[in-house]
């Protein structure tokens, strides 16, 4: 029967002969092992965390274990709702507690909605206090982390800032005329040619020089391409 605050999956290795001889788990130290085990996990992260675990259904009975072991379920995170596996090698069992993990801390979020396409400007953000719980993580808290990039969606007022829906300001783009540097180390030769496509600060660009030659290079600077020897 599947039990509504905590779920059993286990398998006694012997048969034992009477139940009056079974010293049973406490659940209390299953469900504090899962409880610490969120606690040691979760204590590098930003802001104030809340950890709430699911008290056990009392009518589950596994042998007791003298050295309980914990994890974390392929696929969670511990954010939000998810569970801890609580086992035990001998007598094989495994109990799987849910956990609640909410985070409480700062948020860079949009004063305004934001269209796709648009470049974030100063005034188009501020830090506030924020449940980040129901956000995936990796929201931004500073605004020198979004000021200058490109939304790459729409963001409605209030929304934290991530890096998935923003995109750094292309610093060379298609088309334009670029200063090409190429330097080693006991020459710099400056030259220019076009910009055979877009790219951020640090990506790699294709340049058609004036004598129709095709090289690449990394964009540094606002219409800058340096080659390095």
């Amino acid at each position: 029967m599947l039990m509504r605050n905590i779920f059993l999956v286990f398998t006694f290795l012997p048969l034992l002969a009477t139940a009056d001889v079974i010293e049973w788990q406490s659940l209390e130290a299953v469900q504090s092992a899962a409880e610490s085990f969120v606690q040691e996990r979760t204590a590098n992260i930003d802001g104030d965390v809340s950890i709430s675990t699911a008290a056990p259904d009392k009518r589950i009975k596994v042998p007791s274990c003298d050295h309980l072991e914990t994890s974390l379920p392929s696929g969670n995170h511990l954010w939000g709702r998810t569970s801890v596996k609580v086992s035990c090698s001998s007598p094989r069992w495994a109990l799987y507690v849910p956990v609640t993990v909410r985070v409480t801390g700062k948020a860079l979020v949009a004063t305004r909605s934001i269209g796709s396409g648009q470049v974030i400007a100063d005034q188009d953000v501020e830090v506030q206090i924020l449940d980040l719980t129901p956000y995936p993580i990796g929201v931004f808290t500073r605004p020198e982390q979004a000021i200058g990039k490109t939304t790459a969606a729409n963001i409605p007022a209030g929304n934290p800032l991530r890096a998935e829906v923003l995109r750094a300001q292309f610093v060379v783009k298609q088309g334009q005329q670029v200063v090409v540097i190429a330097k080693g180390a006991s020459f710099k030769v400056t030259s220019e040619g076009v910009a055979m496509n877009n790219a951020t600060v640090g990506q790699i660009v294709g340049v058609k020089t004036s004598s129709g030659q095709m090289i690449k290079g990394v964009a540094t600077d606002s219409g800058t391409v340096e080659i390095n020897f």
